[in-house]
């Protein structure tokens, strides 16, 4: 996993393996909400593009409802 902090965000990139054992990749709704896809692989929104995450987790309307912040995640113990 890399964490790259930025001015106005903060970019984490990961590989495939650690987004199945960090984030729970494929464990239906323990899965993490920010966890994306991209051209450079697996990717955490939760540093950057959060808000309309938050807001779609409490409408109840994303199937992932784990807001990350468990051990091993670039955000571990903030929630």
């Amino acid at each position: 996993m890399e964490k790259i902090v930025g001015d106005w965000s903060t970019e984490v990139t990961m590989t495939g393996e650690e987004a199945k054992e960090i984030c729970r990749l494929g464990q239906g709704t323990e899965c993490c909400a920010f966890l994306c896809v991209g051209g450079k692989g697996f990717g955490c929104l939760k540093g950057s593009n959060a808000a309309i995450i938050y807001e779609r987790l409490k409408a109840g309307t994303m199937n992932a409802k784990g807001e990350g912040g468990w051990k091993g995640c670039a955000w571990e113990g903030l929630r």
